[in-house]
C-alpha cells in the first residue's frame, strides 16, 4: 500500500470511526443522563430513593434486553438501514414516554432504554472492526461524552427547568435525532473475513482473557454506575443551584470526553497494563475527593477527577476484551454489562443511600474499581490463540 492509500484508508476509518461514535451517543445517552432522569423522575412522581433505585433497575432490564438480542441480528442486517430503524424507534419511545405517569413510568425506561441498547450494541461492533482498538473506542467515547456533556448543560436550562420529566424526554428526543446524523457514513457489513466465518461466540479455549475481563467489567461498572446514577442524588446536600447542577454533569461529561481523546490519541503506545494502573489510581483519588467533600464545589471536582479515572478505566478494559478476541464478537457484549451495571449498580446504590451511607457505597466502588487492575497485574502476559477457520 502506498502512502497516500494509506492516508486515505486512515481518514475513511476516521469518518466511519466518528460517525459509528455518534450513533453510539445515542446508546449511551439513556446511562449518561440517569442522574437527572432520576431525579426529575423523583420530582415529579414523588419517588424514593428506594423506588428510584428500581426505576434505573427497570431500565436496566430493558437495556441488557436489547443488548441480549445483539448476536441475534448484528450479523445479520445492512448496518446502515439498521441504523436508522434503531434511530427512529429511539425518538419514538421517548417521546412515548411524555405520555406516561406513575407507574408506567417504569415501562416507559423499559421501552426507551431497550431501543437506545440496540444503538450501543451496533455500534461496539463496527468499532470492533477498526485496525487500533484502543484509538476507535477512544474516540467513541470522547465524541460521546463531550457531545453529552453539552447536552447535560442544556437540558436542565432549556427542557427540564420548563416541564420537568416530560421536557427531559423532548430534549432526549431532539438529541437522538442530531447524532442520528451520523446513520448516513455507516458501512453496511463487516470487513472481517474471519468475523464472517466464526459462527456465534469465540470457547473459552480461544478467547479466554476477553471473557475474564468481561466478568471483571461487569463488576467494575456495577459500582461505578451505582455510584453515577445517585451523583445527583447524594449531591443536593450541599442545596446546589440548576446551574450548578448542570455544570457539574456538564464538566463530568466534558472530562470523560477528554479520557477517551487521551485514549484514543495514545493508543497501546503506553502498553496494555500501565493504563489500568493510571485509570485507577485517579478514579481512588476522587472517590475519597467524594468522601471528604466538606461543601458543593469539592465534591464537583471530586466528581470530575472520579469521571475521568473511571472513563479511562471502561476505554482500556473495553479494548482489552477486543484485543484477545480474534472473532471481534465478544465486545457485542459490552452494552450487556452495561445493561447488568444498570439493573443491580443502582438498586444496590439506592439500598446503601437509604439504609447505611454514602460512604458505604464509596466504599464499593473502591473495592470494585480494584478487580480488573488486580486481574492485569496478575495475568502476565496475555495472548488469545487464533481461532479455527
Amino acid at each position: 500500500m502506498s502512502i497516500r492509500q494509506g492516508v486515505s484508508a486512515a481518514k475513511g476509518n476516521f469518518t466511519v470511526i466518528l460517525a459509528v461514535s455518534m450513533v453510539s451517543a445515542i446508546g449511551g445517552v439513556v446511562f449518561n443522563t440517569m442522574p437527572l432522569l432520576l431525579g426529575t423522575a423523583g420530582d415529579a412522581f414523588g419517588f424514593s430513593p428506594s423506588k428510584l433505585g428500581s426505576l434505573s433497575l427497570t431500565a436496566g432490564i430493558g437495556y441488557l434486553a436489547g443488548t441480549l438480542t445483539g448476536p441475534l441480528w448484528v450479523e445479520r442486517v445492512n448496518w446502515r438501514i439498521a441504523a436508522f430503524a434503531i434511530l427512529a424507534a429511539v425518538i419514538a419511545s421517548f417521546l412515548f414516554a411524555t405520555q406516561l405517569s406513575g407507574q408506567a413510568v417504569f415501562a416507559g425506561f423499559a421501552i426507551f432504554a431497550f431501543f437506545c441498547a440496540l444503538a450501543i450494541a451496533l455500534a461496539m461492533r463496527v468499532l470492533a472492526d477498526m485496525p487500533d482498538p484502543e484509538r476507535a473506542y477512544g474516540t467513541r467515547l470522547s465524541v460521546e461524552l463531550v457531545s453529552i456533556g453539552v447536552f447535560l448543560i442544556l437540558l436542565p436550562i432549556l427542557f427540564i427547568a420548563k416541564s420537568g420529566f416530560s421536557g427531559a424526554m423532548v430534549g432526549l428526543a431532539c438529541f437522538a435525532a442530531l447524532l442520528g446524523l451520523g446513520a448516513f457514513f455507516f458501512p453496511t457489513r463487516s470487513s472481517s473475513e474471519l468475523a464472517a466465518k466464526t459462527k456465534g461466540f469465540p470457547g473459552w479455549a480461544q478467547a479466554s482473557p476477553s471473557w475474564s475481563m468481561l466478568g471483571i467489567f461487569s463488576l467494575y461498572l456495577l459500582a461505578n454506575v451505582g455510584l453515577f446514577f445517585f451523583l445527583y442524588v447524594i449531591a443536593q446536600k450541599f442545596e446546589p443551584s440548576a446551574a450548578q447542577n448542570g455544570l457539574m454533569f456538564g464538566v463530568l461529561k466534558w472530562l470523560g470526553g477528554a479520557a477517551g481523546a487521551v485514549g484514543a490519541i495514545i493508543g497501546a503506545k503506553a502498553g496494555v497494563k500501565i493504563p489500568h494502573f493510571v485509570a485507577l489510581g485517579i478514579l481512588i483519588f476522587g472517590v475519597i475527593g467524594l468522601g471528604l467533600a466538606p461543601n458543593f464545589e469539592v465534591f464537583m471536582v471530586s466528581s470530575w477527577i472520579w469521571e475521568f479515572g473511571f472513563t479511562l478505566g471502561c476505554l482500556y478494559q473495553t479494548a482489552a476484551i477486543v484485543r484477545h478476541d480474534p472473532s471481534n464478537k465478544l465486545v457485542v457484549l459490552v452494552p450487556m454489562a452495561f445493561g447488568i451495571s444498570m439493573i443491580l449498580g443502582g438498586k444496590i446504590a439506592g439500598h446503601l443511600l437509604e439504609s447505611a451511607s454514602a460512604m458505604s457505597l464509596y466504599g464499593l466502588v473502591a473495592v470494585c474499581s480494584l478487580l480488573p487492575t488486580l486481574y492485569i497485574l496478575l495475568s502476565g502476559k496475555i495472548k488469545a490463540p487464533e481461532l479455527e477457520s
